[in-house]
């Protein structure tokens, strides 16, 4: 039964590759990894008409993930149906900088130069620490030792004034015969997007490296780096959903960077990691406007954070059927937050943390595995937190595993949580979340045949913060509770056939009253209680590629300020197609369409209507 519900669901745009990360910071075995975890391929994402970061994770199974005014534009991250600033974002497994309010813009990055995305869904503070509450996202650059040499030149243009133009290229010394000593792998892209509402536009570029060298068999010295720039205006809402009704004037300007040099060793069954990390981000915008509360407003301020990360870790075999484990950790935050206007507000703080945690892998016989980690960390500005997993996996065959764990996760107060003071000036507390899962992980044997997952999940969560309604400080006030079932799968039924998809049934609720907003026993705010994507890929020759994925939001609720009311937002369909020619052996002809039948229902917020319908034209060449 499964198997035939596999035919139509399919967890990734393309064949999840052998090996993951994200899991326990080590490369291990797709097959043996839990049904949390998915892996997508960018290159075949980007074939089959995905253009963003924030498209090609909304495609995995568990995944929320939406812009709030088309591509390009600020996007939510919601795995499980956690918030987006409790999802830890990473890159070739350095945190990237996570902004004043612990949440990762992910529309500040694009596809280009990334080999893959690895997703990790629940809560994962045993292995990450801050922020992994509601899971792990891992940006995978290309191995410039191991992967093709040569280059590639993506452009592409369509509605709305889009364009954009990516380079990328990989180089290594390998000869024949002889593996890569040194290897570098860099991408540039850059675009531009006039937007469809007022105040869409969009300016931005961003760039990503990864050099290798090998210094012996054993020990690999790599640097990884990227940076982006963006300046774009803030739409903002548009209640009665008019797209001309947006905002005129708020705007933002994003800078970011990330440098970070590492040591990888590798020989007897010891594997070792070692990598400083040094990045930050700039930000500088203006929001006014006409409160209902205070009249005409204006703040115009700079948001600057410097951030340094010292991590190591190691495993080794300590007997054929028992491997251990030990890291640490050191994290320290420089926020400075500037004001440019009388209306706002400056503050500054540094905030620094230790973390150590130990993990252990037990085969207990050749059907059975049990995995376990603990983990502390202090901090300079809050309480600690001790985080830990259990995990259980039996084999049921070949190509069929089960799984089942329990964790538990925190997110940190965010800069933001704690500029403006806390609400009677307690100390505030990390929120907190235990999480459970059981689920089914199958890979066939004979590759791109059939490969699914299945997975029933809970988590608990407490502490959450928010701001009180009478002071606008922040303290710890609620609770609330996610469940549900995420499916997905990827089928090759016949030559030159592909079907895929992801479903996810998701039930939450607030277990604690708040202002009014929410009352104990109602569903948490924009999360959809039903996510359905399917799609298929039809390759009747060599030349010829055609697509096409709908997909499908049911069931969510949004807060109007205006009437101080809950509302149930309109449920929405999307459709894409996409067409791909091979000129020769080096060139492709692309044709995408987003938002085929033009539908209107917000796929974001309240006031934050879908981009209309859209086309693309795109040319890609490899050198």
């Amino acid at each position: 039964m499964l198997s035939l519900c596999a035919l139509c669901l399919a967890q990734a745009p393309t064949r999840l590759p052998e090996t993951v990360v994200v899991e326990t910071r080590q490369a291990a075995p797709l097959a043996e990894s839990s049904p949390s975890v998915s892996r997508l391929d960018v290159a075949a994402a980007e074939e089959s008409g995905v253009a963003t970061l924030t498209g090609l994770l909304g495609s995995a199974p568990g995944v929320y993930a939406v812009e709030q005014s088309g591509e390009g534009s600020v996007g939510s991250l919601l795995i499980r149906g956690t918030n987006s600033s409790q999802t830890a974002v990473l890159l070739d497994g350095r945190r990237l900088p996570q902004g004043f309010s612990n949440s990762y813009e992910i529309g500040r990055y694009r596809l280009g130069g990334l080999a893959s995305v690895e997703i990790l869904r629940g809560p994962a503070s045993a292995f990450y620490g801050a922020n992994a509450l509601g899971g792990v996202v891992d940006l995978r650059l290309p191995d410039p030792l191991s992967g093709k040499t040569g280059g590639r030149l993506a452009v592409e243009g369509g509605s709305f004034g889009r364009g954009s133009l990516t380079f990328g290229y990989l180089a290594n010394d390998a000869a024949a015969g002889k593996p890569a000593g040194q290897g570098t792998a860099f991408s540039l892209t850059s675009s531009h997007d006039d937007g469809w509402r007022t105040n869409g536009g969009r300016d931005s570029a961003n760039g990503l490296l990864k050099s290798a060298w090998r210094l012996s068999d054993a020990l690999t010295l790599d640097l990884v780096g990227s940076f982006d720039a963006a300046d774009a205006g803030l739409p903002g809402q548009t209640t009665d959903g008019n797209p001309a009704h947006g905002d005129p004037n708020d705007w933002q300007r994003d800078r970011g960077w990330l440098l970070s040099p590492g040591l990888r060793y590798s020989r007897d069954g010891l594997e070792a990691v070692a990598f400083w990390s040094h990045g930050g981000s700039t930000i500088a915008s203006l929001v006014d406007g006409t409160d209902a509360f205070y009249g005409p407003f204006a703040y115009h301020q700079r948001f600057v954070l410097d951030r340094d990360e010292i991590t190591a870790f190691a495993d080794w075999r300590a007997r054929p059927d028992l491997s251990l484990g030990v890291g640490a950790s050191f994290e320290s935050s420089r926020y400075d937050q500037q004001a440019l206007s009388a209306g706002a507000t400056a503050w500054k703080d540094t905030m620094e943390s230790v973390g150590a945690w130990a993990r252990a892998d037990w085969r207990i016989t050749a059907a059975d595995r049990l995995r376990g980690a603990v983990r502390r960390d202090e901090f300079s500005d809050f309480a600690g937190k001790t985080t830990g997993e259990l995990a259980y996996a039996r084999a049921l065959g070949k190509e069929l595993s089960l799984h089942a764990k329990v964790a538990t996760a925190y997110r940190a107060p965010s800069a933001n949580d704690l500029a403006y003071g806390t609400s009677g000036g307690l100390p505030l507390r990390p929120e907190a979340n235990t999480g459970y899962e059981i689920g089914l992980r199958h890979e066939d044997a004979v590759p791109n045949a059939l490969s699914w997952t299945l997975t029933a999940f809970r988590n608990e969560l407490s502490d959450l913060i928010d701001y009180n309604p009478v002071d606008y400080k922040t303290f710890n006030v609620a609770k609330a509770r996610t469940q549900g079932v995420e499916l997905g799968g990827e089928v090759r039924p016949a030559k030159g056939v592909r079907l895929f998809g992801a479903a996810t049934y998701l039930e939450s609720q607030a277990l604690t009253d708040y202002a009014g907003i929410v009352t104990a026993g109602e569903p948490l705010l924009r999360r959809p209680k039903l996510v359905l994507a399917l799609g298929a890929e039809l390759l009747p020759d060599d030349r010829w590629t055609y697509g096409v994925a709908v997909s499908s939001q049911r069931g969510r609720t949004d807060f109007d300020w205006n009437s101080y009311a809950r509302v149930a937002l309109p449920d929405a369909t999307f459709c894409r197609l996409w067409v791909r020619y091979a000129w020769d052996d080096r060139t492709d002809l692309s044709l995408r369409v987003a938002n085929l039948f033009g539908e209107e229902a917000p796929p974001a917020a309240l006031g934050y209507g879908a981009q209309p319908r859209s086309a693309y034209v795109g040319l890609t060449r490899r050198f």
